[in-house]
């Protein structure tokens, strides 16, 4: 297994973090790869350290030009990029030291997984460490993606053939939720994997482009309004507008908490997304309902509505949260 891996980095004003983010790529126990940097017109001294690097690491390739954004960023690494495989990184993260070599792994030994990511540890500055653990298998991770986001993005490696043969890309009409609606179309593809090990620590930081994102409500809406139809045509499930905007609210845990949900709508909704599910056979059935059931589940932690515990879904939220 020696095929060459293309790494990207996108980077804009990142110095603080970038130096642990590139010596976490370089320290790989995999070796072939090539390592696309792209400065994304940092005026910090992004650039500077980035040239350090290459010259005593000839694996880096450094591209720097006037900002143009992550999608861009993203789309024009892997137009550049010269391997059989694509690894996403940012640059406050830490790839831990196997992780290019459990990756490849998977992806040699399995022809059909077009996506392979990992478990990752949340860290950062007045934090406790938190372990995610994403599902593992195809059909499990398909459920997740039918209601948020299913792999860590900086933990990813893809197969480049897939998007260059179905003329997938990231897409600008979904900025600051392009991972997330990338999903939904390579799932039309081919299979996902998650390995069920940590393989990245994924820092927390309040200034993220998610987090920043939340705060902007209406945006953030229109975004998320359009995933959510992607993501459901998958199961050729056309969402009314009433259901898109419970979609919505029940994404967020702080828009549980604000809104009034009406449980019999509610009910009704998630009814008509398992049916549709079962009919497509598309996702695992069982982490659907586990996932359905978990955010019916927190909104009775948030509301307290005694009526929640008589539905099936208030049952198979106890057993999402079970360990």
């Amino acid at each position: 297994m020696n095929d060459l891996i293309s790494v990207i980095l996108p980077v804009y004003n990142g110095e603080k973090y970038l130096s642990e983010a590139i010596e976490s790529i370089l320290n790989q126990t995999y070796e072939n790869f090539e390592f696309i940097i792209i400065n994304d017109g940092s005026t910090d001294n992004s650039l500077e350290l980035i040239e350090k690097y290459k010259e005593i690491d000839n694996r880096i390739i450094v591209i720097s030009r006037e900002n143009k954004g992550l999608i861009g960023t993203l789309n024009e690494g892997i137009e550049k990029s010269r391997g059989k495989y694509i690894a996403r990184m940012d640059q406050d993260d830490i790839s831990l030291p196997n992780r290019f070599e459990e990756q490849i792994k998977i992806m040699e030994n399995n022809e059909e997984i077009i996506v392979c990511g990992s478990w990752i540890n949340i860290f950062g500055n007045n934090i406790k460490n938190k372990i995610v653990k994403y599902y593992q298998k195809d059909k499990q991770i398909k459920s997740n993606l039918l209601l948020s986001c299913c792999f860590a993005h900086p933990s990813v490696m893809m197969r480049k053939d897939v998007f260059v043969d179905n003329d997938i890309w990231y897409d600008m009409d979904f900025k600051n939720a392009e991972d997330y609606h990338l999903w939904t179309q390579l799932a039309k593809v081919g299979k996902f994997y998650n390995i069920p090990k940590v393989l990245l620590n994924y820092r927390f930081l309040e200034t993220s482009i998610t987090r920043v994102a939340d705060k902007n409500e209406l945006q953030r809406k229109k975004v998320y309004e359009n995933i959510f139809e992607e993501a459901l045509s998958l199961i050729d499930y056309k969402m009314n507008e009433e259901e898109i905007e419970l979609s919505f609210i029940i994404s967020h845990k702080d828009r549980i908490k604000v809104n009034k949900i009406d449980l019999n709508k509610l009910r009704m909704y998630f009814d008509r997304v398992v049916q549709a599910n079962y009919q497509n056979d598309f996702a695992d059935s069982f982490t659907l309902y586990k996932m359905l059931g978990n955010r019916w589940l927190l909104n009775f932690i948030l509301h307290k509505d005694i009526k929640s515990i008589f539905s099936k879904y208030f049952w198979y939220g106890v057993v999402s949260v079970i360990k």
